[in-house]
């Protein structure tokens, strides 16, 4: 047979060595270098392998067989035509260098080769970034001519056929303007990280078997089991009450059967979750399971695979496995894969061993052991294997040689990312069915979501840019306050879409809602804090300082005129020569610290002279005179643990000595373990002499569980300090019923997370969460990105029409507002507080858009049984005539029900609702103990959480209003929040007295903040008289105008006013000022119409 041999350039494309390289030319016959490397990386057999002849039938044959077998292993490759087996072909040391058809000619050389290849791959890796930014833009530009496309179909009035009136859903399908081409063009989309071949050819098959690819139970009816094994699982406490009768489910359209001990336990939603999961392992695909913090998602999990695995709850289940591999090896049964973050790895175990009898091992540690269990697994001799993220990353390799029938990720939001290594790696999990869990899958931007639905349904939902183009950007830019009509309909109807069309088959979500009425009330209340003047300064100095100052003005256009901005011209170095970018993250941690304690600037001697050196240097710039005195008590917590140095401590000691006199427990959350430290050295400065408990990474898990048992069980323990990182999952605390989280954290879920410690099932006890904000410092933007971030959740999950509070826009370099940008987080707000502005505008901006906040109306034709002529709301008092006669006694009683007092309580005094395990404590009538704590340590606002974040009626007529609208082409440009900032302007739309400050009139510049209007008045529509207010009038004005409030709500003492007024909702102090002000324009009216008669 001859040595040399012509090969075809389709045969020279299949060979595959050294990761598929190319053979380099024929010309150089290299045989002695073949030599030396067969020596030297000991390849004979591979070598060999190649460099047999055959004859091109055998090589055809083999080539055909070859095809075949690689329809459902791709990655295994044959030699001399004949296929391996699936297990020893993975066992190779390099698979991949045998041939799948030709041999290699003798006159090539393998050197040649991997010389060539290194190059090339070089190359490839040197160009990475510049292709994958080629392809993104190219994509990028594809989908935006789609969307141009649609917009033009959508537009043409020609052809157009009415819309039905009744359109109770959104069809994706239907709603889409796209002609079939377009749709099938959107298919073409670019990947960053594409599916595995490995994937697409486990899908294929499937797609081949139909009906006999479907995962139903394994068969079990040939098996024999003893009439003694009858031990059930679980076995709760007995305080659990079961759900339902101890019957079993039968899973509908799956035939799957959760066993009668299991099914027994299950709410009613969490059946369904069961039924959503087994539906899905059965058609092998995957699904996210995004049920809220406290529901179970891990039992529920725990009784789908019971049924997936056709378990029974009781003690045979443990010999299931073991029987089957006797009766028929090659007899289908399931492998599991379970990954999850390293702390939730033994409460998997602890779960699957309270819920049932499983083959479980724990894939982690030792390599040895790591061997052994991959072993088992390949031999079909486990059912589940856990594993953490770390370790998955690392052996991804490994652990994908096994087709996973179902791979569950806990706490998926882990792979949010899609450029983490972590996504990456699980992106290629061998596994058709993924199945997620999350309480939050998103947590920061809804590409999130994207990263999410891709990793469970690789390919289902178009590339990330598809995602972020058609989804991402529209519902951001209607969330906006300066949103335009069509951008506001954009967006409500794409979140319809969203909610309706996409999500419903592979999400499903359920809130806490569903079990309200196992739990008790819930407050989320967030207390804006002043910095003492100590920290005051301090911040001041840094935020002044040059580095701050760089970081700030860095986007301002440079005075050189050179069309660029200075941090990219003449300011790109600060004076020790250093770029300011490099000081950007460093400052803004400097600035969170500064907004908690002073003494977490202090360098620590334990840290490195590196690190040292530069805590000193921030220190000095902070606080440039005391640095000294400050730096010689840097190793003594007690001394570092000064009252002047933190704002927030002012108001924690108030509360804590409240709720220790009335017997409550407290959780205090920080994400600072320094921080944590400083605290408890205020205990025992103030001398107070609390009970405490505390825990951090640093406990190993034994200590964690011991430490939250006496915690939970020791009634004097009163305090419990946490780092939020490490206690913030999977800990349960119910004895505690107040909740303090000392520092905001940019990401939400951390804050929400760490309420559920104590807010879950179990609870007793009314739970009250107080969030800790320093006023005006970079922590008041950190709590506004959690609202922004936590309205854009509601927005994907539920279609909420939230409150638009907010002109900053994510991602969008144009529209920072006073979210984003650089300047927003390095300025201090030393006399104003953001979040208070910004949601009166926003109150005032629905009242400008036309719709009020609530429909109020008065019935003037009832005589009030109420009225007396002594009462300061009578109408004599407030100076009402008698066709204004019922509007004393309603305003009378609307304030009345915020300070009387139940009619068992003695007078001057109220009874909180006393509840199991907590002690009666008593307050003044008509004020809120908590609120003048509050009030007494310098709190000037708060409010609650849910207050600000939700469904807002308002919203609802607005978006139903653009949607109508938006094709309307006069209209639907114009912003549904036009002259936002006023609170009124001329309702016949004559604007002429409205004046603008400013410097700059062109209307696309113009600040509507700055608008306000003059003039006196004018009659509106049916004859009541409008007063055009400005939105802020000067101090004195406010001042009066609330102490006149006061007085005609019954209240001599404003201040006693001022503090009911905290304890009111929002809504509710919506109510009582459209009711002063229609008092006050009827009362204005009648001495206008008397002045011009």
């Amino acid at each position: 047979m001859p040595r040399k041999q012509e090969f075809g350039t389709a045969q020279k494309n299949k060979i595959k060595v050294f990761a598929e390289d190319e053979p380099s030319s024929d010309d150089d016959d290299g045989s002695d270098i073949v030599k030396s490397w067969r020596k030297s990386l000991n390849l004979t057999h591979h070598i060999n392998a190649l460099t047999q002849s055959q004859t091109q039938s055998q090589g055809h044959d083999a080539e055909a067989k070859a095809d075949d077998f690689s329809d459902d292993f791709p990655e295994v490759r044959v030699s001399q035509g004949k296929p391996l087996p699936r297990s020893k072909a993975r066992d190779k040391t390099a698979p991949d260098l045998q041939s799948s058809d030709e041999d290699l000619p003798s006159d090539v050389s393998e050197f040649d080769w991997f010389d060539e290849d290194q190059n090339a791959e070089y190359k490839a890796f040197q160009n990475r970034k510049s292709v994958k930014r080629k392809r993104v833009a190219a994509e990028t530009s594809r989908i935006r001519a789609v969307k141009k496309t649609q917009t033009k179909v959508s537009t043409n009035i020609i052809g157009r056929k009415p819309k039905p009136k009744n359109n109770p859903g959104i069809n994706l399908e239907a709603s889409s303007t796209a002609s079939e081409s377009e749709k099938v063009h959107v298919k073409e989309t670019y990947l960053d990280e594409p599916t595995p071949e490995y994937i697409k050819t486990r899908k294929r098959k499937l797609k081949r078997l139909h009906e006999a690819g479907l995962r139903y139970p394994p068969y079990r009816d040939d098996l024999d089991f003893s009439d003694s094994e009858t031990e059930e699982k679980p076995i709760l406490h007995s305080a659990i009450k079961t759900q339902r009768k101890k019957t079993p489910i039968k899973v509908r359209e799956t035939g799957g059967i959760v066993p009668a001990p299991i099914a027994q336990w299950l709410r009613d939603y969490q059946v369904d979750g069961v039924q959503f999961l087994h539906e899905r392992f059965v058609r092998q695909t995957g699904a996210l399971l995004g049920d809220d913090m406290g529901l179970g998602k891990t039992i529920q999990v725990i009784a789908f695979l019971t049924a997936a695995f056709g378990k029974t709850g009781t003690k045979r289940d443990a010999k299931l496995m073991r029987k089957i591999r006797r009766i028929d090896d090659k007899r289908w049964y399931p492998k599991v894969l379970i990954v999850c973050p390293g702390t939730l790895m033994r409460n998997w175990e602890d779960e699957l061993e309270k819920w049932g009898w499983w083959q479980v091992y724990k894939y982690h540690g030792n390599p040895a052991d790591r061997r052994g269990v991959l072993g088992a697994a390949k031999k079909g001799m486990l059912e589940i294997m856990i594993t953490t993220y770390s370790t998955y990353r690392i052996n991804e390799g490994e652990i994908n040689t096994i087709d996973w029938d179902c791979v569950i990720a806990d706490e998926c939001h882990m792979i949010k990312s899609k450029n983490a290594e972590v996504t990456k790696a699980m992106n290629k999990v061998n596994a058709l069915c993924r199945i997620g869990l999350t309480g939050t899958a998103i947590q920061n931007k809804y590409e999130e979501l994207w990263n999410l639905l891709n990793w469970a349904r690789p390919g289902d939902y178009g590339s990330g840019q598809e995602w972020k183009q058609m989804v991402s950007n529209p519902l951001k830019m209607g969330q906006s306050h300066d949103a335009t009509g069509q951008q506001l309909a954009d967006a409500r109807s794409k979140a319809q879409e969203l909610v309706n069309g996409i999500l419903p088959g592979v999400f499903l979500r359920r809130m806490k809602s569903l079990i309200a009425h196992q739990l008790p009330k819930k407050s989320d209340r967030v207390v804006f804090c002043q910095l003492t003047e100590t920290q005051a300064d301090a911040y001041r100095n840094f935020i002044e300082s040059e580095r701050c100052v760089a970081i700030r003005t860095s986007k301002e256009p440079c005075e050189c005129r050179s069309g660029k901005t200075r941090g990219w011209c003449c300011y790109q170095e600060l004076s020790d020569g250093e770029k300011w970018g490099k000081y950007m993250f460093p400052c803004m941690i400097t600035l969170q610290k500064l907004a908690n304690h002073l003494a977490l600037l202090l360098p620590v001697s334990t840290d490195n002279a590196e690190k040292q050196s530069k805590d000193l240097d921030t220190l000095q710039v902070a606080c440039p005179d005391e640095w000294r005195d400050l730096y010689r008590i840097r190793d003594s917590i007690l001394n570092q643990s000064q009252r002047d140095f933190c704002g927030k401590w002012k108001v924690l000691k108030r509360l804590l000595d409240f709720w220790h006199a009335n017997g409550d427990k407290v959780l205090i959350f920080s994400h600072s373990v320094r921080l944590l430290r400083l605290l408890r050295g205020l205990f025992d400065i103030d001398g107070t002499k609390y009970n405490f408990n505390y825990l951090d990474g640093g406990m190993t898990y034994e200590d964690r569980a011991k430490v939250v048992a006496d915690f939970n069980s020791d009634p004097e323990q009163f305090v419990f300090l946490i780092s939020t990182k490490a206690g913030g999952v999977g800990l349960n605390i119910t004895s505690a019923n107040k909740v303090v989280v000392v520092d905001p954290n940019w990401n939400p879920a951390w804050d929400l997370q760490a309420q559920d410690r104590a807010y879950r099932i179990g609870q007793t006890r009314d739970v009250e969460v107080f969030r800790l904000v320093s006023s005006g410092t970079i922590e008041e933007i950190v709590y506004a990105r959690q609202i922004y971030k936590q309205q854009q959740a509601n927005i994907a999950y539920n279609a909420s029409d939230e409150r638009r509070y907010f002109k900053g826009v994510m991602d969008q370099a144009g529209q920072k507002g006073e979210l984003f940008g650089l300047e927003n987080l390095f300025t201090f707000q030393e006399n104003s507080l953001l979040l208070r502005e910004t949601i009166h505008k926003t109150n005032v901006a629905e009242t400008r858009a036309g719709v009020k906040a609530m429909d109020i109306h008065f019935d003037d034709t009832q005589p009030s049984a109420d009225d007396d002529d002594d009462d300061i709301l009578s109408n004599k008092s407030l100076g009402i005539t008698d066709d204004d006669t019922n509007l004393g006694s309603q305003i009378k009683k609307f304030a009345a029900s915020f300070i009387s007092s139940p009619t068992d309580v003695a007078p001057g005094e109220t009874t909180k609702a006393s509840g199991r395990g907590r002690k009666k404590y008593t307050k003044r009538a008509g004020v809120d103990a908590v609120n003048a704590i509050l009030a007494k340590a310098g709190v000037q606002y708060t409010h609650e959480n849910s207050e600000v974040i939700g469904r807002s009626e308002i919203e609802a007529r607005l978006g139903k209003q653009a949607m109508e609208l938006r094709n309307d082409i006069d209209m639907s440009g114009k912003r549904v929040f036009a002259a936002s900032q006023s609170q009124n302007l001329d309702p016949n739309g004559d604007n002429d007295d409205v004046e603008y400050s400013g410097d700059d009139e062109s209307d696309g510049n113009r600040d509507r903040s700055d608008l306000r209007v003059v003039g006196e008045g004018t009659a509106g529509l049916g004859g009541e008289f409008q007063i055009n207010y400005r939105y802020r009038p000067d101090e004195s004005i406010r001042r009066r105008q609330f102490c006149s409030m006061a007085e005609w709500s019954g209240y001599e003492d404003p201040v006693e006013f001022a503090l009911v007024v905290e304890g009111m909702t929002q809504d509710d102090r919506r109510k009582l000022l459209e009711r002063f002000y229609w008092a006050r324009r009827k009362e204005v009216g009648k001495q206008f119409r008397m002045r011009e008669g």
